[in-house]
């Protein structure tokens, strides 16, 4: 089912649980409420459940009306009747959906029957109640508003995710302004590597020394402008916890695409132009690759930022401490990697000697 078609719910969760651990179970169903999640506990609803007969009413709950059933599995669990009519409805209805219908929580060291071991669980000792919490509460922004555990690409789960705000919202939000920045490039950028520009009826006669020096001090000034803007007080200046301004980070992806852009164009502008002589346009050619390492440490970036954010929301939502985490780390590690110029010996050396034929 496709996420335009995906039914609207009466309740977010279905809360599952033996009456015997209601005290347990209780902080975590009141935090949810605080968060906006709606759930459905039989518990609760004596009034509205009286006179019917629940062995049959439970399971149209958890078959039309919850979007995941909310397990809380114990030795208690296994022995309460009304439990038991709630687990075998929602895993039957868990066979029924592509996707993942069941959020187990652990109460103690118990196995469920008829769930696999491999389905990942969180453990209430060991994640407590807050986080707990917050994992349902990103496992359904998933769902609310059009958000995607992969980098935001359109402009439906741009919106969500900026509603939403999850924990590494930041981060996704720079990725994807940054990967939508280069899939316009990304034609550009492979003709650099051909290499090949459109002609640009520019001439350049004589042995072009003044043109090649020009280009050399652009380049620099570049180079400058990437390590000042993406240095360490300006990255953390942007994505400072206290600041919550989506339009710095969009600025801040964009800035990052224009600077990728500016070194593309520069590099372009060489090969573009015609050269009255072979011993010039030689030359030109060295010094466009000299933007080579430079533009391939921004493509090594732009797709590593986006293979480490695609994992982010789902590691959220299993209760992972993103933002100390070792991911969020290795996401921060990826923007320095833009500051990679490096011209190899091999190519200084052919472009001096190229340099040097101009003068004779």
């Amino acid at each position: 089912m496709s996420r335009e078609e995906e039914p609207e719910y009466d309740f977010d969760v279905a809360a599952s649980y033996a009456s015997a651990d209601r005290d347990v179970v209780l902080p975590i169903l009141h935090k949810l409420g605080e968060l906006n999640v709606r759930v459905y506990d039989r518990e609760d609803r004596v009034v509205e459940n009286w006179g019917r007969n629940l062995v049959e009413h439970l399971p149209r709950i958890y078959q039309k009306r919850v979007r995941h059933g909310l397990l809380f599995i114990s030795e208690n669990y296994l022995n309460d009747l009304l439990a038991k009519v709630e687990r075998q409805a929602a895993q039957s209805r868990a066979t029924e959906l592509d996707g993942e219908f069941l959020l187990p929580i652990r109460l103690d060291g118990t196995q469920l029957p008829g769930l696999l071991p491999v389905v990942q669980h969180l453990d209430l000792h060991v994640h407590g109640v807050d986080k707990i919490c917050q994992a349902v509460a990103q496992k359904l922004a998933q769902h609310r508003s059009a958000f995607t555990h992969m980098t935001p690409v359109n402009s439906d789960s741009l919106s969500a995710l900026l509603r939403e705000k999850p924990q590494g919202w930041k981060y996704l939000l720079y990725t994807a302004v940054v990967w939508q920045g280069w899939l316009g490039l990304e034609s550009k950028y492979r003709d650099h590597f051909r290499p090949y520009a459109p002609v640009n009826n520019i001439v350049e006669h004589g042995n072009g020394r003044d043109a090649i020096d020009n280009r050399n001090v652009i380049l620099t000034e570049l180079i400058t402008t990437t390590r000042e803007t993406f240095s360490d007080a300006e990255r953390k200046g942007v994505f400072n916890t206290e600041q919550d301004d989506p339009n710095n980070i969009i600025n801040f992806g964009e800035t990052f695409v224009r600077i990728f852009n500016d070194f593309l164009e520069w590099a372009r502008a060489i090969h573009g132009t015609s050269y009255a002589k072979e011993a010039t346009r030689e030359a030109s050619r060295l010094q466009a690759r000299f933007a080579d390492t430079q533009l391939q440490a921004m493509h090594a970036s732009v797709h590593e930022l986006r293979a480490l954010s695609n994992t982010l929301v789902e590691r959220v939502t299993t209760g992972e401490e993103i933002d100390t985490s070792l991911d969020m780390r290795a996401m921060e590690t990826s923007m320095e990697s833009p500051l990679g110029f490096n011209i190899p010996p091999e190519l200084a050396t052919a472009y001096l000697a190229a340099l040097d034929k101009l003068s004779h």
